[in-house]
């Protein structure tokens, strides 16, 4: 049975989140314990935090005062945490970000603690979505020149193939870090734009 959550962004925006686990599952995770993990590693989050907050999609829906016009936001943050050398030490996380405002849709990828290897020319990722072969995308950089987002070309083909698949895997490369692999719980998405 599917639950949903509700909350309130420090914006007032309404956010809501989708889980299939019970309450009392969502409750989980909440006592504080830490778990030490080895520099350099990648290891599932468990550091207090709970687990349905890292597995199931936020939504978000913002009407712009100016020209009334709806920007979309669903993401979902991969249980993946990502444990980098100095000066990243103390575990990063990757979030995937979906936008859509006025047909217009974005797939990006935040690190919470770190920074892509990129440059402005862009660079390439690649998804393996649940059982099939790793696909390449290319992504391009911010235009403020932030190197803790990208932003991935073909949207419409990504966001269609997020919608049929329960698990991905992403091949991310960071700046002096190296290779690393997050994965995302993406089973339940709902996105109809």
């Amino acid at each position: 049975m599917a639950a949903l959550v509700a909350g309130t962004s420090c914006s007032g925006d309404k956010k809501t989140a989708q889980t299939n686990q019970p309450d009392s599952v969502r409750a989980a995770g909440k006592t504080g314990a830490l778990e030490e993990i080895a520099p350099d590693s990648t290891r599932p989050v468990a550091s207090g935090k709970d687990p349905a907050e890292l597995t199931t999609w936020t939504y978000e829906n913002r009407v712009e005062a100016v020209d009334e016009s709806v920007t979309h936001r669903a993401s979902l943050t991969s249980p993946t945490r990502l444990q980098f050398g100095f000066p990243y030490a103390g575990g990063s996380t990757v979030r995937l970000g979906l936008r859509e405002r006025d047909n217009d849709a974005l797939v990006s990828l935040h690190v919470s603690n770190g920074v892509f290897n990129k440059s402005f020319q862009g660079g390439s990722v690649q998804i393996r979505f649940d059982a099939g072969p790793p696909v390449t995308y290319r992504y391009s950089a911010a235009e403020n020149g932030s190197a803790t987002i990208i932003f991935l070309d073909q949207p419409d083909a990504i966001v269609r193939k997020l919608k049929s698949s329960r698990t991905i895997v992403v091949d991310l490369d960071f700046y002096n870090q190296g290779n690393r692999q997050c994965t995302f719980r993406t089973a339940g998405l709902r996105w109809p734009y």
